[in-house]
């Protein structure tokens, strides 16, 4: 009796899983080709003009990722910008390689995008394990692609190929300028290139951190400020230990000492028409509290002023944690 109730509950609770199973498989199936026929459709509509559907797509989420392939390779090129400025949304990792194979499209808006795109939204080390990636990097930069998410990214990459990739750039570039961002300031590609090469261990590279650190203009401190991730990469700081390196965190004292004493106000960190308006000290703070994880007993807002105490207690924390 017993072995036939336990026979009949073992069936029963097969006989459920595969009614689940049964059930979920179609469903699923559904669920993508749904997907699909959303995205097919949206971009049907971008091709008369109409960009509406097309912008409601990221709100299905990264599911959309697999489905953009095709319109990267479409004839039309508003149709190739649309389904790029999507993927620039995502942080999902399924979307590195449609970037990584728009580094290579013939508009330079839409390399431009995809550079800034890996550069913001996904971590760096991670990309640097993909030779795919610096090998679309590189090529992008001989396309033309000289932007500044493009130059750092080439950092990430420590072989011969983007050493002599960024030295041709220094020769070949002149004045000729660039942003991170269009919302960020303009500055001069040399920054960048600088800025990649330091991280690459040039000495001459990093002395030119320090001299625009301490000296340089208003634009110039403000972009540094905004790629510290690469300033202060952790195998620079730790390079000290060999006693080669020693101008490394001279460069970020000069860099706090040069923006935090600035009033300046400058764009971005508020909404346009916004009064008071950021300065730069305070785009210091925020950047150095952050990147270098320094203890202060203040919080931390992007949209906020600081007052001198705060301001002072985030310049005794770096004297206090940076060796010179």
């Amino acid at each position: 009796m017993n072995r036939w109730r336990v026979w009949l509950l073992s069936l029963a609770g097969a006989t459920l899983l595969l009614a689940l199973l049964i059930f979920q498989f179609p469903r699923g199936i559904a669920m993508n080709n749904d997907i699909a026929h959303q995205v097919n459709t949206a971009f049907a509509a971008a091709r008369t003009g109409d960009y509406e559907p097309v912008s409601q797509l990221g709100e299905q989420g990264a599911g959309i990722i697999p489905h953009l392939q095709p319109y990267l390779r479409d004839e039309n090129e508003m149709v190739r910008l649309q389904a790029v400025a999507l993927l620039t949304t995502f942080d999902d990792p399924t979307a590195i390689p449609l970037l990584t194979q728009a580094l290579g499209d013939p508009l330079q808006d839409i390399r431009a995008r995809a550079a800034l795109a890996l550069y913001e939204r996904h971590d760096p080390l991670q990309l640097a394990e993909q030779v795919e990636v610096g090998e679309a990097l590189h090529a992008s930069l001989e396309q033309g692609n000289d932007t500044a998410a493009t130059i750092l990214l080439l950092s990430y990459f420590p072989d011969e190929a983007s050493l002599k990739a960024l030295e041709a750039l220094r020769e070949r570039a002149g004045d000729a300028q660039t942003e991170l961002a269009t919302w960020a300031p303009v500055v001069s590609v040399q920054l960048p290139i600088a800025v990649s090469l330091s991280r690459l261990g040039e000495r001459a590279a990093r002395l030119t951190l320090l001299q625009t650190s301490a000296d340089g203009s208003l634009a110039e401190r403000e972009f540094l400020l905004s790629v510290l991730r690469e300033i202060d990469a952790p195998e620079v700081l730790h390079a000290l230990a060999a006693g080669t390196l020693d101008d490394v965190p001279e460069v970020l004292h000069a860099l706090a000492a040069g923006t935090l004493d600035d009033v300046s106000e400058v764009g971005g960190g508020v909404p346009s028409g916004v009064q008071p308006r950021r300065r730069l000290c305070d785009l210091a703070v925020v950047s150095l509290v952050r990147r270098l994880s320094l203890p202060v007993n203040f919080s931390i807002d992007d949209q906020r002023r600081f007052t001198p105490a705060e301001i002072d207690r985030v310049r005794q924390e770096i004297t206090g944690r940076l060796p010179r």
